[in-house]
């Protein structure tokens, strides 16, 4: 998918005098801008449903929390996100409201065909025990997640605490983090059963599942590579163990310069599934 641009013109009222032509200036493209004010959780919502439309991207204010107090739809806290754009801020906080009694969703849901690329963005608090993707769930087929810098923490689901992908999705994460995440069943970082995912220098740690894949689990017919990265002290307390990863039938692990240790009760399972895995 191709990102919307505008061209902005500026009459030179000068340039005829000093005889250039207008013809051989230069017209620089520049990707249209929504910006939403600290803390706006209603501009939010209407920035993603018009980009939705419009695939114009959304700027969050730096050093900023958003906290969402409900949910929109189903067990989304934010609106759906079908176009392909991306949401930018700098140490910026999207979160689930920690107000006591603040009911259970998500924070970002990417549907069919949607291309939401995160960057700089913190996710963090989303609940859905009865559900998948506790932060960010990706679905349907050609349906893409880029992470760049900032983190998916302290989320909690049934499946991919931090991040679920479902069939045909995929989703890219370069020097972020996915942290102190929980899932009931597996993949308590992450639950990849789509296409493919790829961790560039990013940092799986911290997350909990209470069957297999604490850190990250995948199913058939997904494919993980992870390059340059660490899996560590991730947690599985099901009998199929893989504290750091695991793969399951049918899917694939692939390992560059990537470190995975110190996960309990073990690294990675089935024995001997992931190529570079201490087990």
């Amino acid at each position: 998918m191709q990102r919307k641009s505008t061209y902005r013109t500026t009459t030179l009222g000068i340039v005829a005098g000093l005889g250039i032509s207008l013809a051989v200036l230069p017209v620089a493209p520049a990707h249209a801008q929504t910006f939403v004010p600290c803390g706006n959780i209603a501009a939010l919502r209407s920035a993603i449903t018009a980009s939705n439309t419009t695939d114009e991207d959304i700027s969050l204010a730096p050093s900023c929390t958003y906290s969402i107090p409900d949910a929109v739809v189903a067990e989304n806290g934010l609106p759906e996100v079908t176009g392909s754009y991306s949401i930018n801020g700098y140490n910026t906080t999207v979160r689930r409201s920690a107000v006591v009694g603040t009911p259970n969703f998500r924070v970002f849901a990417v549907g069919a065909g949607g291309d939401l690329t995160l960057n700089n963005v913190n996710v963090l608090g989303g609940n859905v025990p009865g559900d998948s993707g506790g932060g960010i769930l990706v679905s349907g087929a050609g349906t893409t997640l880029t992470v760049n810098r900032g983190s998916v923490s302290n989320n909690n689901a049934q499946t991919g605490g931090g991040i679920r992908t479902r069939t045909g999705a995929s989703a890219t994460l370069n020097y972020a983090a996915v942290s102190g995440n929980t899932a009931s069943g597996s993949g308590g970082g992450i639950s990849h059963a789509g296409a493919t995912l790829r961790l560039n220098f990013a940092r799986v740690q911290g997350n909990t599942a209470g069957l297999e894949g604490g850190g990250i689990r995948t199913t058939s017919p997904a494919v993980a590579t992870l390059v340059y990265s660490t899996v560590t002290g991730n947690t599985a307390n099901g009998p199929l163990g893989g504290g750091g990863i695991y793969e399951g039938t049918g899917s694939q692990v692939n390992l560059t310069g990537t470190n995975v240790s110190g996960n309990t009760p073990n690294n990675c399972r089935p024995v001997n599934a992931v190529p570079g895995c201490a087990n």
